[in-house]
């Protein structure tokens, strides 16, 4: 009982709002523990159960060693430059862990960035990495890990995005090929029942299979690819990397501004969306196909937004605002009214 921490006690207590914060100070501390179910086994023999050591343990390596985030940040690449990097560990309770982690990624890594675009008086606005998303990979990460094998879960930060890697793999009641779609991994049993519990009431994570789907809608709000969620044939490790947004690379910006100016007709822009079968092979065949998905999605809803669409068809939402914009310069769609609370309309509907 000496190594849970009053002030992390009382500090959740506080945050989910708990009559028995009060109560801390001058209520013996088996007894607030116990009306917080966290003792298990006879009377005789009581013992605290492994949650409260990850939740107000500040050193639960004591009894779960390697329980620790460590973050290693690669400026050029791993495989480009792999001995040029900075490493740094986050220990303590679960919620210290995060909070920590996410303070260091927040500070060292998020970006903004504006971008003017072409024919818009408003700028384009996006992060490097969405907060949302990179927050509850984090959570998910430390909620679904082994808190028996001694392996920190591994950050690593790259150019090209970031990666979380934790032991062990989701259970083999999810199949590799829902791992690979990245929708939504429910699983038949959940590791760390209790602690996900808690994470509930502090608003870090809501349970019910909902973390995948999450990530996937923020990143898609911020018009950033998808994740891509991957584990071994054995599920001993689970990887999930999150790929920087496409506008935050030189490359991609010049490839954005040489696209936009190369549409000088409608002729043109028709046949670059895909209307023209004639001359649509390879990558304007992909374009194409999504095209047709907008506009049967905006036939169905006229109402819905850029990441609606998004989420819909499985690309990004600065993806679906590209081909939306060469679909109105094409005469396809127009829209009527303001961006919040007006509707798309189509003009033109391709009968072929």
């Amino acid at each position: 009982m000496e190594d849970i921490s009053l002030v992390l006690l009382r500090d959740y207590l506080v945050k989910v709002g708990s009559k028995l914060a009060d109560e801390v100070i001058t209520t013996p501390l088996a007894t607030i523990l116990d009306q917080m179910e966290l003792y298990t086994g006879p009377k005789e023999n009581r013992l605290l159960r492994n949650v409260a050591a990850m939740m107000f343990c500040e050193n639960q390596n004591k009894f779960f060693p390697y329980t620790q985030i460590d973050v290693v940040t690669f400026p050029n690449g791993k495989m480009k430059d792999p001995n040029n990097f900075t490493e740094v560990t986050f220990k303590g309770s679960v919620p210290q862990m995060i909070k920590q982690t996410m303070d260091y990624i927040k500070s060292n890594v998020l970006k903004e960035h504006v971008r003017k675009v072409s024919g818009r008086q408003e700028a384009e606005r996006f992060w490097n990495y969405p907060y949302d998303a990179i927050e509850e990979a984090v959570v998910n990460s430390v909620y679904h890990r082994d808190f028996l094998q001694h392996e920190p879960i591994e950050i690593t930060i790259e150019p090209s995005g970031i990666s979380i890697l934790n032991c062990p793999g989701p259970d083999r009641s999810i199949s590799k090929e829902d791992i690979a779609k990245g929708d939504m991994l429910k699983s038949r049993r959940y590791r760390n029942r209790r602690l996900g519990d808690f994470l509930k009431e502090l608003d870090l994570t809501e349970g019910r299979s909902t973390g995948v789907p999450t990530i996937q809608a923020k990143l898609a709000e911020n018009g950033s690819p998808r994740a891509i969620f991957e584990t071994t044939d054995d599920r001993l490790t689970f990887l999930v990397t999150i790929p920087i947004h496409e506008g935050c690379s030189d490359s991609s910006e010049t490839k954005s501004e040489s696209s936009g100016t190369s549409l000088s007709s409608s002729e043109e822009s028709i046949e670059t969306v895909g209307f023209s079968s004639e001359k649509s092979t390879g990558s304007s065949e992909k374009t194409s196909n999504s095209s047709e998905k907008i506009l049967e999605l905006i036939k169905q809803n006229p109402k819905i937004s850029a990441a609606g669409i998004a989420m819909e068809i499985g690309i990004s939402s600065r993806g679906v605002e590209k081909q939306i914009k060469k679909l109105r310069e094409a005469g396809i769609i127009k829209r009527n009214g303001a961006d919040k609370g007006g509707y798309w309309e189509i003009v033109i509907l391709d009968n072929d």
